[in-house]
């Protein structure tokens, strides 16, 4: 492989993705003296200029596929939803640059992440990350998924791709992950190009293409209703998380004529969560098939849920 970039360059970025034990033990294996005392943000340094050019190569053979590896791994682990990360948003925001933004949401915190793979760039591409492994120019799992978002917009080629290993079975991987809904906006007006990466294989596939967008649940069944109780500064808040299955469901609509019955799916299971108002509203009981508007998101602890429930009826 033509690396562009000398072995310490590349080793600094592939180092940023292990954590202080994992430095350490690189610098007991070298046998490197004085380096108990040093924070992460110093080890990197230190152990590259401790090392001789024959004992960075021997380093990068014994960790970059499984630096690489790992990273690609939780890369697909987010765009299936199994992490506790997940994407929210990949934008293009300039297309002859190949320039993506990415947004990713966690349990209460946000990343932003940015990557232009072009051919000028293509032997160290342009990126930024907020987080600690991106923003040293590391190879983080935000750097892989817009990667893969690239690869699937045909915006290069695995045999360009110079900079990194890749292991044995990355097509094989990501064969399955495919790019769908492309919308194309006028740039001038302020917007922009987007688009979702869904992973065919996953069980969630059909799910993760509604994730964070407002959906209409024409019809499901109500197999369980169970009462929660929430406490937020001292204020105690009663909802009912309604368990569903055999749904049809598709984006919400403007309007009833935008219906559309090919632009629906068939779900096998949901949760739903109802106010109490709504509740008690409507005496919700278990065999009952309703319909509704809310928004989809993905819940830490209930997984799959329907928020912000509106237009309920009963069927």
């Amino acid at each position: 492989m033509d690396r562009e970039i000398d072995d310490r360059t590349y080793l600094k970025y592939l180092l940023q993705f292990l954590n202080v034990d994992d430095l350490k033990q690189i610098c007991r294996d070298f046998e490197i003296k004085g380096f108990s005392k040093l924070k992460k943000s110093e080890l990197t340094d230190f152990i590259l200029d401790s090392l001789a050019e024959e004992e960075l190569k021997e380093l990068l053979q014994q960790k970059e596929i499984e630096i690489i590896s790992a990273g690609i791994d939780l890369a697909i682990k987010k765009i299936n939803g199994e992490d506790r990360e997940s994407i929210a948003e990949i934008k293009i925001i300039n297309p002859s640059k190949h320039e993506i933004e990415l947004k990713f949401k966690g349990w209460n915190w946000e990343t932003q992440s940015y990557l232009s793979i072009s051919p000028n760039n293509i032997g160290n591409p342009e990126r930024d990350c907020d987080c600690r492994i991106g923003a040293n120019m590391g190879f983080c799992s935000h750097f892989w998924i817009g990667f893969i978002y690239s690869l699937k917009q045909n915006w290069l080629k695995l045999d360009d791709w110079t900079l990194t290993v890749l292991p044995d079975d990355f097509e094989k991987k990501i064969k399955s992950i495919k790019l769908i809904e492309t919308q194309l906006g006028e740039l001038s007006d302020g917007k922009h190009e987007t688009a979702v990466l869904i992973d065919e294989s996953s069980s969630d596939a059909l799910l993760m293409k509604y994730l964070d967008s407002s959906i209409t649940v024409y019809e499901a069944n109500i197999t369980e209703i169970v009462e929660k109780e929430s406490e937020f500064q001292g204020n105690i808040t009663i909802f009912y998380m309604a368990s569903l299955e055999n749904l049809k469901l598709g984006p919400k609509l403007k309007k009833a004529s935008d219906y559309r019955k090919e632009d629906t799916e068939n779900v096998e299971k949901l949760k739903v969560r109802m106010s109490q108002k709504l509740y008690n509203e409507n005496n919700f009981k278990e065999g009952d098939k309703i319909s509704f508007s809310g928004k989809l998101v993905k819940d830490n602890f209930w997984g799959y849920t329907v928020k912000n429930v509106r237009k309920v009826k009963r069927k």
